[in-house]
């Protein structure tokens, strides 16, 4: 199994040779800072659900919301852009039975499994000025979600698929000195994965669910320039 760790390597391999490489083009104030704070993940989901090979009518599969504790490193390429690479703790989330998969409740139980996942986004921020202390950005990217672990439910021998997706993101900075200040990121991800595993009470079939996350992630706290 990965960690947080080895999976951050292959991104920061890539950031960190492009900012030494964009490192003379800003000669203001220490191009290093980094971000952390609680994240909200609100997912927008939706599925394609089979069984046995055959499109399940009208079956859907519900994704819980997490919080979990974010952490951003950033380094400014010039005055106005900056790259970023957010990583936080791997929350666990709960995908549950929705549409017509509800009625059938029992014998499901509602709980499909739980999973374990980690989301980096490697960004290009474009500051858009100051406005008095507030300092707005606007910037895209690129997803990875990490899938670490799944536990069963009422989908046995349950995986789910690591994914890559884009990212569209805002925010503002809002400095208190030299080297601290607060800060407020939202981050919209467009992502799918697909999840196998089969399903013991109705016999044991295959299933199989193509599932869209979309997830909203709102990160705030406090930041620092080093």
């Amino acid at each position: 199994m990965k960690t947080p760790a080895n999976l951050s390597r292959p991104i920061l391999g890539i950031i960190f040779p492009l900012a030494m490489l964009c490192a003379p083009a800003y000669a203001g104030e220490s191009p290093w800072s980094l971000r952390a704070g609680p994240a909200q993940v609100a997912f927008d989901a939706s599925a394609s659900v089979s069984v046995a090979g055959t499109t399940f009518p009208g079956g859907n599969v519900g994704v819980q919301d997490n919080t979990a504790l974010a952490f951003e490193i950033g380094y400014a390429l010039d005055d106005r852009w900056t790259v970023r690479l957010a990583l936080g703790v791997p929350p666990t989330t709960t995908f549950s039975a929705a549409g017509s998969l509800k009625g059938m409740v029992p014998p499901l139980t509602g709980t499909l499994g739980k999973v374990t996942y980690g989301p980096a986004v490697l960004s290009a921020t474009y500051k858009l000025g100051s406005f008095g202390a507030v300092q707005p950005y606007v910037g895209a990217g690129i997803n990875y979600t990490h899938v670490f672990s799944s536990n069963d439910g009422d989908i046995a021998g349950l995986k789910v698929d690591s994914a890559f997706g884009t990212a569209l993101q805002a925010g503002l900075d809002i400095p208190l000195d030299k080297s601290w200040g607060l800060f407020l990121d939202i981050r919209k991800i467009y992502v799918r994965t697909t999840a196998n595993g089969s399903i013991p009470a109705f016999g044991g079939p295959a299933a199989k669910a193509d599932v869209t996350l979309d997830p909203t992630i709102v990160h705030a706290g406090l930041s620092y320039r080093f």
